[in-house]
């Protein structure tokens, strides 16, 4: 934030555009960033037989851990459900879901279509105190009051993500 009265720092990392630089110039500047990002990321070894953790690993695992049980409550009672990793990686669900929908219409879709959406709340539970990584979580602005995700954009990229090896693990 600030006061209004200071300038902008000039760029101090390689994909941080200039303060001067034109806008179109920043948008590419920074769509090669993310292409160069997201290839250095496809070129890292994936193993499905990485050894799991377990709380003697590090001694802040079980800190941590602790820090889930208020999750874990909501969890059991349903007041946060977990979206299914699999619903949305299946061929055809662009189909079935092209854009995220409230969770009330999630709800009534899974009921209608007699489909599993959502984790159930032991599987979300199981999930989170798996220590692999197995829930992930998606935060953003919704670009309407209306809708959660008019375009689609923010599923599509979500589904781009669990499809990806390095979204593999997820539940």
């Amino acid at each position: 934030m600030g006061c209004g009265m200071s300038k902008p720092a000039a760029a101090t990392e390689p994909w941080q555009p200039a303060a001067e630089a034109d806008p179109w110039q920043q948008l590419t500047m920074l769509e090669e960033a993310n292409r160069a990002s997201a290839t250095a990321a496809a070129s890292l070894p994936i193993s499905s037989s990485m050894p799991k953790l377990t709380a003697a690993d590090h001694k802040g695992i079980p800190l941590l851990a602790a820090l889930d049980e208020a999750l874990v409550a909501a969890l059991h009672s349903g007041a946060i459900k977990l979206l299914r990793a699999d619903f949305l990686r299946a061929d055809g669900s662009e189909a079935m879901l092209p854009k995220l929908l409230r969770r009330q219409e999630l709800e009534r879709m899974e009921k209608e279509r007699g489909i599993s959406v959502f984790l159930t709340p032991k599987e979300a539970v199981v999930a989170l105190r798996s220590l692999s990584r197995e829930v992930a979580g998606l935060t953003y602005g919704w670009t309407s009051p209306d809708h959660p995700d008019v375009t689609g954009e923010y599923l599509s990229n979500a589904r781009r993500f669990l499809r990806h090896p390095l979204g593999e693990h997820v539940t």
